[in-house]
C-alpha cells in the first residue's frame, strides 16, 4: 500500500487517505486467527510439517490486520502502518509455499514418475519454494524502501514491490500449469494408488485450483494497487483490500482446513502399509506351504 500523496513532507506523513475500519480489521483478525489455530491443531494430528509456512502466513495476516486495527485510533501512527505493510503484502507467499509443497507431496505419494510432470517430482517443491523465497526478499525490500520519508526512495520501493508481485504472479501461473499437466497425464496413465477407491486425490487438486485462482486474483489486485499509487481508487478506500486480499486469503486458509491434504497423504500411507503387510503375509504363507510340501516329500 502506497503512502498518501502528502507524504513528501517528513513532518506531516499522511499514511492513509481514509480512516482504517476497526470493525473490518477485527472481524478478519478473528477469521484468520481461528483458521491459524485450526492449522496448528492439525499439525501434530496429521503430522504434516509442510503446513508450517501456512501457519506463519496466517500469523502474518492476523498481525498485519492488527496493525490496521491499531491505525484506526491514530491514522498517523507510523509503527502501525509499517506493521501492516510489512506483514500483509508478503503473507500470501507463505500460503503459496505450502501449496507448492502440497502438490509435490501428492505427486510423490501417488507413485508418479517423471513422465507425469513437467518438473521431476522430487525437485518440484524445492524449485517453487526457492522462487518463493526470492519473491519474499524482493517484496520485503520494496516495502522497506516505501517506509522511508524520501519520495524518491518510496517511488523506487513501489517499483521493486511491483517486480516482486509480478514475479510471484508468473511463478504461480506456471505452478497452475504444472498441476493441470500432472492431472491430465495421471488420468491418461493412472498408477495403482491413484485409482484406488480410498484415495480421493481429485478432490484435493480441485481445492488447489480454486485456491490458486484466489491467489492470482489477489496478486493482480496488489499489482494494480501499487501501480495506481495513493491517487488511485484502491488508495482511497480500504474496501478493495478486504474484498480482493483479506477475504480471498481467508478463503484459501479455510479451504485447507476443511479439505486438508494431510488426510489424503495419511490415507495413502495407510494403503501402502496395508499392501506391504498383505504382501509380507502372502510371502510368509507361500514359504510355509513350501516347507510343508518338502516335509511331506
Amino acid at each position: 500500500m502506497a503512502l498518501a500523496p502528502s507524504n513528501i513532507d517528513p513532518d506531516h506523513l499522511v499514511l492513509y487517505a481514509y480512516k482504517p475500519s476497526a470493525v473490518a480489521a477485527g472481524i478478519f483478525m478473528g477469521i484468520f486467527g481461528v483458521a491459524t489455530v485450526a492449522h496448528i491443531f492439525y499439525l501434530p494430528k496429521l503430522r504434516q510439517c509442510f503446513f508450517i509456512p501456512m501457519i506463519l502466513g496466517g500469523i502474518m495476516e492476523t498481525g498485519g490486520l492488527y496493525g490496521r486495527f491499531w491505525g484506526h485510533s491514530d491514522q498517523n501512527n507510523f509503527k502501525a502502518y509499517v506493521l501492516q505493510a510489512l506483514l500483509l503484502t508478503p503473507a500470501p507467499i507463505f500460503l503459496a509455499a505450502t501449496m507448492y509443497m502440497t502438490l509435490g507431496r501428492v505427486i510423490v505419494a501417488l507413485d508418479s514418475d517423471k513422465d507425469h510432470t513437467l518438473i521431476r517430482p522430487r525437485w518440484l517443491s524445492k524449485i517453487f519454494v526457492m522462487f518463493d523465497i526470492i519473491c519474499f526478499l524482493v517484496q520485503i525490500g520494496g516495502i522497506g524502501m516505501q517506509c522511508s520519508t524520501s519520495a524518491s526512495a518510496q517511488k523506487t520501493g513501489r517499483t521493486v514491490t511491483v517486480i516482486g508481485l509480478v514475479l510471484q504472479l508468473v511463478i504461480f501461473a506456471y505452478f497452475i500449469i504444472v498441476a493441470l499437466v500432472f492431472h491430465r497425464r495421471i488420468n491418461a496413465r493412472p498408477t495403482s494408488i491413484s485409482v484406488h477407491h480410498t484415495v480421493h486425490w481429485v478432490r484435493h487438486l480441485r481445492v488447489m485450483y480454486v485456491t490458486s485462482v484466489l491467489v492470482l486474483i489477489r496478486n493482480i489486485f496488489r499489482i494494480a494497487e501499487y501501480v495506481e499509487g495513493a491517487d488511485g481508487p484502491t488508495g482511497h478506500s480500504e474496501v478493495y483490500l478486504y474484498i480482493f486480499d483479506s477475504a480471498l486469503m481467508a478463503g484459501l486458509m479455510w479451504a485447507f482446513v476443511i479439505i486438508h491434504p494431510g488426510r489424503l497423504l495419511r490415507a495413502i500411507k495407510k494403503l501402502e502399509n496395508r499392501c506391504s503387510l498383505e504382501k509380507a503375509e502372502g510371502e510368509s504363507l507361500v514359504s510355509q506351504q513350501g516347507a510343508h510340501e518338502q516335509m511331506g516329500a
